[in-house]
């Protein structure tokens, strides 16, 4: 290739603008598409890529199965941070705990999480401070570092070192400015301080480091040469001589058998993004899945494979086109290297030209693409990831013009000189009608798919949750709720107009948040293992939920809370054995040390969990003291409600103010990443739809030509419109009956797959494939019918006049 053909190339594209406007755009959208997916793909596996010594850090996780329903949690209690030092396996190690504080500043007041780690943990994770002194912000307990993103949110600058913020009504010195930590980790943070800091009381605060409460997490730098199974089980031997184990009530002991009440395990921070067993558990964070991610790769080079398919097709008929031109070059002493690298040239410049388009599109998408996908994908278009995306173009432009290019080889100088055009090969017209077939099965299975989540997702945010959630605003009250100011605050918030009542709970219905769980049994039963929950007499009330026997907690009946009075679920009262909801109520159960309770009725199950999840055994409890989280009923409109909260909220409390959320957001939030797989993958189809839609157009167009003398023929020997209309429809049937075989049984096995996770499914049975399929016959109709109208019209004396 030489700079001359480049330039012969773009004379070419600016002589014919519809050609190149077709051809590039077409390229421009796959390789926008395929730059955003692929850099997302980049983005979730280089997760923690910039920790020093990444392979030699791990994360501590550990499996509590005391409870009912055990799971990995990267929650641990701190004193494993000191277990793995005493292991002398360890170089370094570092709690990881976090705490929500209003920071003030003159008149300014915002809301951080704060991150409390050990001195060693910033030389773990290779963080450099810009200004100050980072040693110093970590070992005093007054004193703090920012990120610049948090200390442009506090004080509207980054000149804070030396600074001093108020949390909880104490001044804390601003030693340190960091850089912002990279999206792309498992252990984010805004502002770090010292796990002595002041922010807990020392009561507290001891509690935490010594005692075996679930606060934070454990991160652990192994020293050269110690593999993670050793400290695994170094750590797990620690932890079965604790003295926990044998403070568990008896019944405990029982359920759990011969296996260990809590079993440790450790995770490598290169791993962690994708360890299953930390996907969706309460208090880990952000989680990947790697199928889904390599999917998403997959469907990136997929619609690239689209569009560069389309862009042969369309050079393949503009060379039969161009057979005068490339007789002439030969006549004129052209060798067959020239020609090649003539086409080659065109077909690099397309690319490239394509490439260049899509970038700008992929920046101009990225904002929405970031909040599509729920990570912070600012730095996904780096100089390094434009590189490679020209050279990727450079290469597809390469070998997408191999074929036109052997195409133009096989023209016949004297054929073509004498008017006599060379048709396409058959060799080469069963390789574009594979490429329309392609094209056609990646339509129809990411559509059938497509249509399979967002029906699930649809069916599952629609279910009755046991409640209506749109009344309901929840309100998470800072500090001790049995306060002055918290009760203060209730009240009033009982008084508000448009506010019908207000209840309290330990957590909010729908959040993974506050776990408690308890043993219980009838006379003569086993133990279950039942989850708790903290409520006050207006809870149900409030809700709106009505009992399925007996009664329910009733502020007018229950003025104190009576330890043995409980309501049970519909879950529970099964597992307990009873045969209806009636026979439960009134009955006697023995708690953990032998506690006496009293069912005073049955509940019906509230979906606390996604559908991904059956309904758990429920305990209902009068605890005023825990029932923190308030939630208000609203008659009337929501957002002035909210506003009043807000601003009553402003009177009570000086330090730090209530969060406010929806109740349906709690509930939305479960299903947020099926959501977002759901937009992603119906952006996905309908970039496949339409070059499928493109690619049987331009193999109408090329066929409807190829074959106009056989139609005329067939028309001066009788053939008659429905026979001609059957002769053209025949070979785009048979095109789209093998996308269906190719693409309809790798449809079923994703959709199958993906269902299987769910306890409760959306009626779908076969639907989303038939729908799937009808969608591509009608795009086949609409793409050929132009054509096959024009192959109706021939007019014989024109066909056959050359």
């Amino acid at each position: 290739m030489k700079l001359r053909d480049f330039k012969i190339g773009w004379r070419l594209l600016i002589q014919e603008p519809a050609y190149s406007a077709v051809v590039v755009l077409g390229l421009c959208v796959g390789f926008a598409a395929c730059i955003l997916l692929l850099g997302f793909v980049r983005f979730s596996l280089s997760y923690d890529a910039s920790v020093p010594d990444l392979e030699r850090v791990v994360v501590v996780k550990q499996k509590f199965n005391v409870v009912g329903r055990p799971e990995w949690m990267q929650i641990v209690p701190l004193p494993f941070r000191d277990l793995a030092l005493q292991s002398g396996m360890v170089e370094a190690a570092s709690g990881f705990l976090h705490r929500n504080s209003m920071l003030k500043t003159g008149a300014r007041s915002s809301q951080i999480e704060i991150t409390a780690v050990d001195v060693s943990f910033p030389q773990m994770w290779g963080i450099q401070a810009l200004q100050g002194d980072l040693a110093a912000a970590l070992s005093r307990p007054d004193a703090l570092a920012l990120t610049v993103d948090a200390a442009e949110k506090v004080f509207g600058h980054t000149q804070v070192v030396g600074q001093t913020v108020q949390i909880d009504g104490k001044s804390y010195l601003v030693a340190a400015l960091l850089p912002d930590p990279p999206g792309n980790t498992t252990a984010p943070y805004a502002a770090l301080t010292g796990v002595n800091t002041a922010l807990w009381p020392p009561e507290e605060r001891e509690e935490i480091v010594q005692g075996l409460n679930w606060v934070g997490g454990v991160l652990l730098k192994l020293k050269p040469g110690v593999t993670a199974t050793a400290l695994t089980q170094a750590l797990q031997a620690k932890a079965d001589s604790l003295p926990l184990r044998t403070s568990l009530p008896p019944e405990a002991l029982q359920r759990i058998g011969d296996k260990r009440w809590m079993e440790v395990g450790l995770v490598s921070l290169a791993d962690a993004y994708f360890d299953a067993d930390l996907s969706n558990s309460h208090g880990s964070g952000e989680r990947g899945n790697k199928r889904m991610v390599l999917g998403l790769g997959a469907v990136a080079l997929l619609i690239l494979l689209l569009a560069s398919a389309n862009y042969i097709n369309l050079a393949t008929v503009r060379s039969l086109r161009r057979q005068r031109e490339i007789a002439m070059r030969q006549v004129l002493g052209a060798g067959k290297y020239r020609i090649v690298g003539q086409f080659m040239a065109e077909s690099a410049l397309a690319a490239l030209l394509a490439c260049a388009l899509g970038l700008v599109l992929a920046w101009l998408a990225l904002p929405l693409f970031s909040e599509l996908m729920g990570r912070k994908l600012a730095a996904l278009l780096s100089p390094a990831s434009i590189a490679v995306s020209l050279l990727l173009a450079c290469g597809i432009g390469l070998l997408a013009g191999i074929y036109p290019a052997w195409q133009a080889l096989g023209t016949s100088t004297a054929a073509a000189l004498s008017g006599r055009e060379n048709s396409e090969g058959r060799s080469g017209l069963w390789l574009r009608r594979a490429m329309t077939v392609l094209q056609f099965a990646t339509a129809i299975c990411l559509a059938a798919v497509t249509l399979t989540i967002v029906w699930q997702t649809y069916f599952a945010s629609r279910i009755d949750p046991g409640f209506d959630p749109r009344p309901l605003l929840v309100l998470d009250v800072p500090g001790d709720p049995n306060s002055a100011a918290a009760q203060s605050f209730r009240a009033a918030l009982r008084r508000l107009p448009g506010v019908s009542g207000v209840a309290g709970a330990d957590d909010a219905v729908g959040r993974r948040s506050n776990f408690f769980y308890g043993d219980v049994k009838r006379a003569g039963g086993e133990f279950i293992n039942a989850r708790r929950k903290s409520v006050d007499a207006d809870f149900f009330q409030v809700y709106g939920i009505a009992a399925n026997a007996g009664r329910l907690f009733d502020a007018s009946l229950d003025q104190t809370d009576k330890s043995e009075l409980i309501v049970i679920n519909l879950a529970l009262a099964r597992k307990l054995g009873y045969a209806t909801p009636q026979a439960a109520v009134g009955q006697a159960l023995t708690g953990n040390e032998n506690e006496a309770l009293r069912v005073i009725g049955v509940a019906p199950d509230i979906r606390y969990q996604s559908l991904r999840q059956s309904a758990e055994p429920m305990l209902y409890r009068l605890n005023r003291s825990r029932a923190g989280i308030l939630t208000l009923r609203s008659t009337g409109d929501m957002a002035a409600v909210r506003s009043a909260a807000e601003a009553l909220a402003k009177k009570h409390f000086s330090v730090a103010l209530p969060q406010m959320h929806g109740a349906q957001e709690f509930l939305a939030t479960n299903y947020a990443d099926d959501l977002r797989l759901a937009k992603l993958l119906a952006g996905a189809s309908l970039v496949a739809v339409a070059l499928a839609a493109f690619g049987i157009y331009v193999l109408s167009a090329y066929n409807v030509r190829r074959r106009e003398r056989e139609i005329v023929l067939r028309k001066l020997y009788g053939a008659n419109r429905p026979a001609i209309a059957r002769l053209l429809g025949l070979e785009f049937l048979s095109v789209l009956g093998v996308a269906a075989l190719l693409g309809l049984p790798p449809a079923a096995v994703a959709t199958e797959h993906y269902l299987a996770g769910f306890v409760e499914r959306a009626a779908i049975g076969a639907w989303t494939l038939i729908a799937a399929m009808l969608l591509a016959c009608s795009v086949v109709l609409l793409a050929t019918v132009r054509h096959t109208r024009e192959a109706l019209r021939l007019r014989p004396a024109l066909a056959l006049r050359s």
